[in-house]
């Protein structure tokens, strides 16, 4: 045999080896979690857990913020990461499915491995005070007899609530004015202020509002209703085939060994599976939804599959 040959073999039979003894010895240092955000937002969901965590695990868990490209920096960062476990990716599921397609980023979907999946976020369309439709199905069927008669503000182009808004009005046949604005706030500012008719985005900031002013929650776009959010109708009750809710949960590089993938989500699922974080996501009308590596790559997948037909017919790509 050809001495560069053996050499090869040799190589990739010494590569192959090191891989069930790097899991085996998983983890023996600190482990960085990146959160493409910035600080004080979605990073609490995992500063909660950080110490249970690094006891579960015997090693630290460092939690940094990487902001910019509406999460597209720090995703980035973790794919071109070694595929070793010690750097990942907390996330909501559109800097994976959406973010990359609209700012064309160098990576997609395929190049990370879900790892589960901790908390749902509920999107939610509220209407200003005077809005003549009471009810989700009024709007709805306003909106059918006046295309574009009817204004909704987002966070944003290519938002989640902007994706979610869009897969409701394509699957009730109804098109809306969308009108986008650099965030949730200033959406909502229009919204009081009555220049919109309705806002689309996270319960946190919009349901606050809703006694202070008096502004109307019509529906959640979950497929059901939210334990955050009990008494507001979801779209599948109205009979439209949506379920959009902003999933956040972790991810690591492609190739990371599969021993090492089950050991962390293992640790992140106990770690959250308590009473007290159940609580305190759902003071901030979050819900706790605890997927599985398996749950979470289903999900994952069929999220990026609607994201690209969104994208593909609003020409955001």
């Amino acid at each position: 045999m050809p001495l560069t040959r053996r050499h090869a073999i040799a190589t990739l039979g010494a590569a192959l080896a090191a891989r069930p003894a790097l899991a085996q010895d998983f983890p023996n240092r600190a482990i960085r979690i990146i959160v493409p955000y910035a600080a004080g937002g979605t990073d609490q969901y995992v500063r909660l857990l950080q110490q249970d965590i690094a006891q579960r695990l015997g090693q630290p868990v460092l939690i940094d913020s990487v902001v910019g490209g509406g999460g597209g920096i720090g995703a980035n960062r973790v794919r071109s990461s070694a595929a070793d476990g010690y750097t990942l990716l907390f996330a909501g599921t559109a800097a994976i499915t959406v973010v990359p397609r609209i700012n064309k980023l160098p990576y997609s979907a395929a190049d990370f491995a879900p790892i589960c999946n901790l908390v749902a976020l509920p999107i939610i369309v509220a209407a200003k005070r005077d809005f003549a439709h009471r009810t989700a199905q009024d709007m709805l069927a306003a909106a059918r007899a006046r295309p574009e008669g009817i204004s909704i503000a987002s966070p944003g182009i290519g938002s989640s609530p902007h994706m979610a808004a869009e897969a409701m009005a394509r699957a009730a046949g109804v098109k809306l004015l969308h009108v986008p604005y650099p965030g949730i706030a200033p959406a909502m500012t229009a919204l009081l202020a009555g220049d919109v008719d309705l806002v689309v985005g996270a319960p946190g900031i919009i349901l606050p509002t809703v006694e202070s002013h008096g502004i109307l929650p019509l529906l959640q776009t979950g497929a059901t209703r939210s334990a955050a959010l009990p008494n507001l109708v979801a779209l599948q009750e109205i009979g439209l085939d949506v379920d959009l809710v902003t999933r956040f949960g972790f991810f690591a590089p492609k190739q990371t060994p599969e021993p090492v993938l089950d050991r962390l989500a293992h640790v992140f699922m106990a770690s959250a599976a308590t009473p007290e974080y159940a609580q305190a996501m759902r003071r901030a009308y979050n819900e706790v939804l605890l997927q599985d590596r398996a749950q979470f790559a289903r999900a994952l997948a069929t999220e990026d599959e609607v994201s690209a037909r969104l994208v593909r017919d609003l020409g955001l790509s």
